[in-house]
């Protein structure tokens, strides 16, 4: 009778045959896993890096190809010349051109250079009468500054003096300077504010008087009734003798 220890049910010769299974299964799944996800293959670095440098230079030997064809189609086609004479906008000055190379942008560029040979003489100006065509040919003043400076000497009432003409706002001390030997006192016709009959609106329109100091003038007047003399202002705290120096000029009483 044979031995019971060898006899298998049929159960447990299915989970025989299902370990042995798993166990071939477990030791070709390395070798497998490498076929099936085969890892991509390590970049050359040292070889990228040398194209990118030959790339590098090819483009800058092509640079300086292109730079030495330019300057030589440059050179020969007598557009070089060493000054051009050239005159500005309205004709009145002339200037020097330059042309020269520059290998950074493939363009020429212009240097302008004042030619005192070509300028027409400055003529002087009356500050008092001039218009705003004749204050634009002084050197450093254009349409804007023009205009500014008419338009002030109408609210002042006129200049008195030349010095009123660097009060202009926008009008650099630099160019003042630079304007001011030509600038001429003609004759002096001011045009006066009444200080009894002005009101407060209109005395804060004159550039010399502040909205607070025109305020204060009303009131006193109110106050104290009406001015006998301008010099009646030194009363007043807001005006202190720099500003009664400015304004007196262009004052008077009724």
């Amino acid at each position: 009778m044979p031995s019971p220890f060898f006899e298998f049910s049929r159960k447990e010769r299915w989970g025989i045959a299902c370990l042995l299974s798993l166990t071939v299964l477990l030791y070709f799944l390395p070798s497998a896993w490498q076929v099936v996800f085969r890892s991509p293959p390590m970049a050359d670095t040292a070889g990228l890096s040398r194209v990118a440098a030959e790339v590098a230079a090819l483009i800058e030997a092509e640079r300086e190809a292109a730079e030495l064809q330019y300057r030589a189609k440059w050179r020969d086609s007598g557009r070089n010349k060493p000054w051009k004479n050239r005159k500005d906008r309205r004709g009145e000055r002339q200037y020097t051109q330059r042309f020269q190379w520059d290998s950074s942008r493939y363009k020429k560029t212009f240097f302008y250079k004042n030619n005192e040979h070509f300028r027409k003489p400055i003529q002087e100006v009356d500050i008092n009468a001039a218009d705003s065509a004749q204050w634009e040919r002084l050197p450093g003043i254009g349409p804007t500054l023009a205009k500014r400076i008419v338009g002030f000497r109408e609210r002042l009432g006129g200049f008195y003096a030349t010095a009123q003409v660097g009060e202009v706002y926008g009008l650099a001390d630099s160019v003042f300077k630079k304007i001011q030997p030509f600038l001429r006192l003609g004759d002096v016709s001011l045009r006066k504010i009444s200080l009894n009959d002005t009101d407060e609106k209109s005395l804060a329109l004159h550039p010399y008087i502040n909205t607070n100091m025109a305020r204060v003038i009303v009131r006193y007047r109110s106050a104290h009734g009406p001015f006998r003399a301008v010099e009646a202002l030194h009363g007043l705290a807001l005006v202190d003798d720099s500003i009664y120096r400015k304004i007196e000029k262009y004052l008077t009483v009724n």
